[in-house]
């Protein structure tokens, strides 16, 4: 599996079902770019049990509107298209792991 690219058109029906986790990004970011690395290696270990989208936050401004996104890069954990937790700013592999392994 790899990362899904959310866009305003089709963000809503992948976040719909099941445990997701939202990367907020702004690709030309530095902080960005490094977390979308760990977000790759982590993905590899959490196989199907969550599902990984990234919003380019300076592309999809409508989807990142009605979002609590003030800072790039921001992740969201939903469960069945609701807001279980966030998180702001780059993080490790380690952080990330321990912010979805309760969902694994």
């Amino acid at each position: 599996m790899t990362i899904l690219k959310g866009t305003t058109e089709n963000f809503f029906t992948l976040i719909k079902e099941g445990i997701t986790l939202v990367y907020f990004s702004n690709p030309e970011n530095e902080e960005c770019q490094t977390t979308r690395i760990h977000l790759e290696a982590l993905e590899k270990n959490i196989g199907k049990a969550i599902k990984v989208i990234e919003i380019n936050g300076k592309k999809e401004k409508n989807v990142v509107k009605r979002f609590p996104v003030d800072v790039l890069p921001t992740l969201i954990l939903f469960k069945n298209g609701k807001i279980v937790k966030s998180k702001i700013g780059g993080q490790p592999k380690s952080q990330l792991t321990q912010f979805v392994s309760p969902f694994i």
